[in-house]
């Protein structure tokens, strides 16, 4: 089923050694010039971007035994992973929450650092309002009907026109009649609630494929109680990390990569033997990081066919409690996507907040004020004139942000779930690592952790001898041999 949201998951273990040591056997040989010996080196490897996929990398390549050096542009660690505090409240303004507690590493990981977890977000209980502040009783059998009509044309449309945008496949589903029993409004909705809040892409942009991108973890979305901040903390530990670092450039050469960083408004040259990218596929495509030699066309066309969307995050806290209590409410807004979702975070975590999620392309153009009043007005259409106004607020402005440049990846029209294979690929001694390059967990957090396990195991394979290696595959090997 489609229902809405998609429980994105998360990810496999890290990569055996056996798939390492056979990827590795493609690689070209080393070069074995002298001056090779004699080579200085700045670290082992260089990992550029310090959210998830990053630490995860540096992490796991330090506890093989490398050196390693991370790099990033901010002036804080966790990417898209940003968290804030009020009082006990975390406020995140990026990633949210663990999509799907069954198998989840990054639920794992919480447990063996002491995090804890919130009760899981009960999505499917959502209350629906109308356009007019009037609430739809049977919003949920209308969306169940309609998920099942939907289902049936995307199959359709994965056979004949696997090409198309979701827009065309819903315009073709509406001219048909069958969702005649929906009105235009909700219709509207539906498709910003399922797919468009889901990939923070507009349906017009975004593959039909995309309703088949990526895996799904069950057991239900918790948030770590206290953000995602403690956990980047302790994966960043004993990690050398060099804030304010931004890497303009990408040099190899037979025996190195030559990262080319701004400082302070002076250029730098660190020395690598390998460099592992894991910045937003969105900062590729604004060409913000040169190649020498340039990337393969291969690469620069799944670069371009994999979007990054918007979506931003408006938290409002009250002096006191005026909402459902559902964790979901809903409302057809006369602007899809904005402020037509919102979180009840009261319900969660206790705290008097409602949390907004919009994808609205202009929302960033407002100022602070100007978006908390818009807010307001969609809440007060709900829920009265007498409602009180927010005591606080946290906008997220993700597409304005220089770093990020929009929210998580989702595939293009035309795109294909392969492309994330291929952007995934490693270019000489630059590897690639992040959300966008993980195709059974894409746009989300675990995607990002699971796919600098995986470069870090490729890079392993390549830089250390078999012998030395301590992937968990060996370690189970040894371990047998022992017995």
């Amino acid at each position: 089923m489609l229902l809405w949201p998609r429980a994105k998951c998360l990810l496999l273990a890290a990569f055996s050694l056996l798939s390492a040591v056979s990827w590795a056997q493609n690689l070209p040989a080393e070069n074995p010039d002298k001056r090779d010996i004699a080579m200085q080196y700045d670290a082992d490897v260089i990992v550029v971007g310090a959210g998830f996929a990053g630490l995860a990398a540096a992490d796991e390549l330090k506890n093989q035994g490398l050196s390693v050096l991370l790099l990033e542009a901010r002036d804080r660690i966790g990417g898209r992973a940003h968290t804030v505090y009020d009082g006990e409240q975390a406020i995140e303004m990026g990633a949210n929450w663990l999509h799907g507690q069954d198998n989840n590493p990054l639920v794992r990981l919480a447990e063996e650092q002491g995090i804890g977890l919130s009760p899981v977000t009960q999505w499917s209980g959502a209350v629906v309002y109308d356009e007019f502040g009037e609430q739809i009783e049977d919003a949920q059998s209308q969306l169940q009907r309609w998920d099942t009509v939907v289902e049936d044309y995307v199959e359709q449309y994965l056979e004949r026109e696997p090409n198309a945008s979701i827009q065309m496949l819903m315009d073709d589903a509406q001219k048909s009649g069958d969702l005649g029993f929906v009105s235009d409004e909700l219709h509207s909705s539906f498709i910003n609630f399922v797919f468009e809040q889901d990939w923070s892409a507009d349906a017009a942009d975004l593959s039909v494929q995309a309703a088949e991108d990526g895996k799904d973890y069950l057991g239900g979305d918790p948030m770590p109680l206290r953000g995602f901040r403690p956990m980047l903390q302790q994966l960043s530990k004993n990690i050398r990390v060099r804030l304010g670092h931004q890497v303009v450039a990408l040099e190899q050469s037979a025996n190195a990569v030559d990262v080319i960083v701004n400082h302070q408004g002076q250029e730098q040259t660190l020395r690598t033997k390998r460099a592992l990218l894991t910045v937003p596929v969105s900062i590729l495509q604004a060409g913000n990081i040169r190649f020498n030699p340039q990337l393969s066309a291969r690469k620069r066309e799944a670069i371009n066919v994999i979007g990054i969307g918007q979506l931003n995050k408006v938290w409002l806290k009250f002096p006191e409690v005026f909402w459902d209590d559902n964790h979901a409410i809903l409302r057809v807004s006369p602007e899809k996507g904005r402020f037509s979702l919102w979180v009840n975070i009261h319900a969660i975590s206790g705290e008097p907040y409602l949390l907004a999620l919009s994808t609205a392309a202009n929302l960033e153009a407002g100022s602070d004020a100007e978006i908390v009043e818009e807010a307001m007005l969609g809440l007060r259409g709900i829920y009265g004139d007498d409602i009180p106004e927010p005591s606080k607020n946290y906008i997220s402005r993700w597409h304005n942000d220089p770093f990020s440049m929009g929210a998580y990846s989702y595939l293009r029209q035309g795109g294909r779930p392969e492309h994330r294979d291929i952007l995934a690929e490693p270019e000489g001694r630059i590897h690639f690592a992040g959300e966008a390059s993980h195709r059974d967990f894409p746009s989300t957090v675990h995607g990002a952790y699971l796919s600098g396990l995986r470069e870090a195991a490729k890079i392993t394979v390549e830089l250390k001898p078999f012998s030395e290696s301590k992937t968990p595959a060996e370690q189970e090997a040894k371990k047998e041999n022992q017995e």
